[in-house]
């Protein structure tokens, strides 16, 4: 490249504008992820931390942010890394980002630089190091990511401890073959040799723990994904009869999503009926197209579709109905015993309770109507045994406390929920009592293969002062209440 290329690069560089709305148009206010990072300073003890941000980039299109870099900074930029360090007087916040085109997909028919500055070819929303940058997101100052191994050390003095935010990727190494370094391993190595720091702690723990109590903003934000969910959810009811394909429902609702204002699912399809329902979610993802039945006449249709994001902010709600719009007198027993447990564990929901107490509620009502036989499997058979969900016989009858759930290893007993809010899971950490703002899911279920009867009732429950509030009870729940809207 010639020096006048070159010259003529560095000039356009400049001289392109920043974008407008170049933080995010679905964050919220800089102060409050201000107010989160000097929260986090406060439980770690106020020592230098460093923040890395997700790549982003896979497959030509962007990903989401990493969750807790986002709830930290709420900074959508691919391959950000934001430097938290206290100081006497307060803190100083350094944002190092990539440059304009940086990282950014091209299609360049040759390597004239000049194509980089077509307008066909420029980022949409980025933010870029400068003092635009800094004022809107009220930090102290963005720098070009290639000067982040030079300025760390000095950013970091003399510290002998340093926090990051760990991530793993979680992928699967095969007996004997060697363990895969993360990445966020070896940013963490390389943040080691570079400071001299003698410890490095994770926050991630910390910021984790503090995602469980929600603010009002993302309150607001989860309540209307779940009020978009509901819509479609109501208008999935109408269209379903014999002979709709299960997957008709799902694009149906996902359309409804999308009109009302939602980007995307929070995760992918579940419509199924009859015999199909019983199949448990890990199961179905292993088939490219798993929501595809068509319903018939005197069956039950289980939907948990993957229900609808807001401003990042997840939703999970699940209902049954009947494929012909009337439940059958063993459909409706049953489904009134699930309804009838998700109301006792609903009851059992205020501030200072622990979940385990309210995951026992629901489990006693399955006791009370004597279904803990059935899920006896030397009695029943492995191919006739129930699913029971919370398990009565667990957590009721044993005594026993919970146990460490995975529906990726298929191991632990499902108990009756799980936080929800930038993550569909977020959690399953019952260790303390309920407080306000403590957003999460009651979903009670019940299998019956020999009847292909998949049964669950899922809403979307914080935590208030007084109780809880039910940010998706306009979802028709009772067997009278879904029998007309279905009528309709």
């Amino acid at each position: 490249m010639t020096t006048h290329l070159v010259l003529l690069w560095i000039i356009a560089l400049c001289m392109l504008p920043a974008h407008a709305g170049a933080q995010s148009d679905v964050a919220f206010p800089p102060d409050v992820y201000a107010a989160r990072r000097q929260q986090l300073l406060d439980r770690i003890g106020r020592h230098p931390l460093i923040l890395p941000g997700a790549e982003m980039t896979s497959r030509g299109v962007f990903d989401k942010q990493d969750p807790n870099f986002w709830y930290l900074t709420g900074v959508e930029s691919p391959f950000a890394v934001m430097v938290v360090v206290p100081t006497n007087g307060g803190v100083r916040e350094i944002l190092f980002l990539p440059d304009s085109f940086q990282f950014a997909g091209a299609q360049n028919p040759h390597d004239d630089p000049r194509f980089r500055f077509a307008a066909w070819n420029r980022t949409i929303k980025r933010l870029v190091p400068g003092t635009e940058t800094d004022t809107r997101l009220g930090i102290d100052e963005s720098l070009p990511l290639r000067t982040l191994a030079q300025r760390v050390p000095e950013l970091v003095g003399q510290s002998d401890t340093v926090f990051i935010l760990r991530r793993g990727d979680g992928g699967y190494v095969p007996p004997g073959f060697p363990a895969r370094v993360e990445q966020s391993r070896r940013f963490e190595d390389t943040l080691v040799e570079l400071t001299g720091a003698s410890h490095v702690g994770d926050a991630t723990p910390h910021v984790e723990r503090m995602r469980l109590t929600k603010d009002e903003h993302e309150i607001d934000a989860l309540r209307r994904a779940a009020a978009i969910s509901v819509i479609g959810l109501r208008e999935a009811m109408r269209m379903i009869e014999p002979g709709v394909n299960d997957r008709e429902v799902a694009g149906w609702m996902e359309y409804i999503w999308k009109r009302e204002g939602s980007p995307q699912p929070s995760f992918g399809p579940i419509v199924s009926s009859g015999a199909g329902s019983v199949s448990l979610y890990s199961l179905k993802s292993e088939n490219y197209n798993a929501t595809d039945r068509v319903m018939n006449d005197g069956e039950l249709v289980f939907i948990d579709y993957g229900a609808a994001e807001y401003r990042t902010y997840t939703s999970d709600i699940c209902r049954t109905f009947p494929v012909n719009g009337r439940f059958t007198p063993l459909q409706r027993r049953y489904y009134e015993i699930v309804l009838e447990a998700q109301d006792s564990a609903l009851a059992a929901i205020r501030p200072g309770v622990m979940m385990l107490d309210v995951i026992r509620a629901a489990a006693a009502v399955y006791q009370r109507h004597g279904l803990e036989q059935y899920e006896d499997i030397d009695r029943m058979g492995v191919d006739r045994v129930w699913g029971v969900m919370p398990s009565p016989t667990h957590f009721i009858t044993q005594g026993k406390d919970l146990t460490n759930y995975s529906g990726v290893s298929g191991t632990g007993v499902r108990d009756l929920g799980h936080f929800i809010g930038l993550e569909v899971s977020e959690s399953r950490d019952y260790s303390m009592p309920l407080e306000p703002g403590m957003v999460f899911t009651v979903e009670p279920k019940l299998y019956i293969p020999a009847e292909n009867i998949a049964i669950m009732i899922e809403d979307m429950i914080v935590v208030t002062v007084t109780g809880h509030e039910n940010l998706s009870a306009d979802a028709p729940r009772t067997v009278d209440a879904i029998e007309r809207v279905m009528g309709s």
